[in-house]
């Protein structure tokens, strides 16, 4: 029997704000299939958990709601919020403000509970900052033949010993009168360590993702970039770079999505996604961001 899921990711940007995945069908055993997807910024006021019911496609559905409650807890802190299902996906906003002082190294656990849903437990680790050391932005200096790009490098520093994972999101901002509002842009590298986070075809791909794994030396990594020009010349603009520093889990949970076809089967076959969700499947983690002004020369 065949399964219907949703998968829901959230980036915080400048604000918070999330991207949905289209649904997509996976082979289950378990029609009880639970989901969580729960990316939480840790220097943001409020933050959004995703939940989701496998459902049979091929039966009718009850759409009856249900009460359900998220806790997001650490050894300081806790902060509980509480909504309704309506039928097979829901989201809830929480006041993550009240997390305090939360640094690198700390655990921060999960809790989602309902009597009708059943538990989900899960924790993860606050990760380091990003380390800046330079960078700089290359005005419509890539052509393909067709188009011209600017080109971006960014050099990080490895702030730990611990395995440390980031991801890059670019926003575009038109400095004029009446411009329009500032837009995610899309990124491509022909670094092979950068993926491109596009699992979900086009609606996610506007972010690079990658680990401190293949870091060797002094522990400094310079990535290259870029992005489509897009403002006509003369026209003044400029970027701002969020370099997100991801848990572990977040980085191994996009890893898999990206090794996936799209038709369900992942790493070769299977529903093996990475999950650190008990009880149910998908991801808990946490992110921490930092904003670069990039402005051409």
């Amino acid at each position: 029997m065949e399964l219907k899921r949703y998968y829901t990711l959230l980036l915080p940007i400048v604000i918070t704000s999330c991207n949905w995945f289209n649904p997509y069908d996976i082979p289950l055993a378990d029609e009880k299939a639970q989901c969580v997807s729960y990316f939480l910024p840790v220097d943001s006021d409020t933050s959004v958990c995703f939940l989701s019911n496998s459902i049979n496609i091929y039966e009718s559905q009850q759409n009856e709601s249900f009460d359900f409650c998220v806790k997001v807890s650490t050894q300081e802190s806790v902060v509980i919020s509480c909504n309704s299902m309506e039928s097979d996906t829901a989201k809830v906003w929480i006041e993550t403000g009240n997390l305090t002082d939360l640094i690198a190294g700390d655990t921060v656990f999960l809790e989602v509970e309902s009597p009708e849903f059943g538990l989900l437990t899960s924790n993860t680790i606050v990760p380091e900052s990003a380390v800046v050391i330079d960078y700089s932005l290359d005005s419509r200096s890539y052509f393909n033949g067709v188009k011209y790009f600017d080109e971006i490098d960014l050099k990080l520093s490895d702030p730990s010993n611990r395995d440390e994972a980031y991801m890059l999101q670019l926003i575009s901002h038109i400095d004029t009168i009446g411009a329009p509002i500032p837009s995610i842009r899309n990124m491509k590298s022909d670094d092979q360590n950068m993926l491109r986070r596009n699992f979900g075809d086009k609606n996610l791909d506007n972010a690079l993702f990658f680990s401190d794994s293949f870091w060797e030396g002094d522990g400094t990594y310079t990535f290259n970039f870029r992005t489509k020009s897009t403002a006509d010349e003369g026209v003044p603009y400029h970027y701002t770079l969020i370099v997100h520093s991801i848990s572990m889990d977040i980085y191994k949970f996009f890893y898999d999505l990206e090794g996936g076809d799209m038709s369900g089967y992942f790493n070769g076959g299977g529903f093996d996604i990475y999950s650190n969700i008990d009880g149910g499947y998908g991801c808990f983690g946490t992110l921490k961001s930092s904003n670069i002004l990039l402005f051409p020369e």
